[in-house]
């Protein structure tokens, strides 16, 4: 009785494993500003909801040095759910000490982060009104890397 009680759940946890629960694919992309990398961006996608309806986690990314991105949801996982997307950038400048606020279960902290900068925002805002947003994408599984965002002033 033992044994195929440990055989049920060591296949249960096995069978836990495979796949997302979370229903996130991978994203990834690169965010260009006047052709050069927007080091230090960071992109937040905001899934366009029906009316009413709350569009859940928002993911995230942190643009490298190259300009790519790859993007987390917090307390889900890495990656996006499928669907359309608004798309906000901000892109500090390097006058701020890299504490920011960060909000999680619930709770605000200021949190130190090295390649996220606090200072006066690169583009004035302008990517960054969710009510006007001026950039937007589709998620779906398989498809690999989003096309480029390209800023501008």
């Amino acid at each position: 009785m033992k044994k195929s009680m440990w055989l049920i759940l060591a296949s249960a946890i096995g069978a836990g494993g495979c796949g997302n629960p979370a229903g996130l694919v991978p994203v990834s992309g690169k965010v260009l500003y006047r052709g050069e990398p927007a080091t230090g961006a960071v992109v937040y996608f905001h899934r366009q909801a029906a009316p009413g309806t709350d569009g859940g986690p928002i993911p995230f990314g942190i643009v490298e040095e190259d300009g790519t991105y790859s993007l987390a949801t917090d307390g889900l996982g890495r990656g996006a759910r499928p669907g359309a997307y608004s798309v906000l950038v901000e892109w500090r400048d390097e006058k701020g000490d890299g504490v920011v606020p960060v909000k999680s279960r619930g709770k605000v902290q200021l949190v130190k982060r090295s390649r996220v900068r606090s200072g006066p925002d690169r583009l004035k805002g302008r990517y960054l009104d969710i009510s006007k947003p001026l950039l937007h994408t589709e998620v779906a599984a398989g498809t690999g890397p989003l096309p480029a965002f390209e800023l501008a002033d």
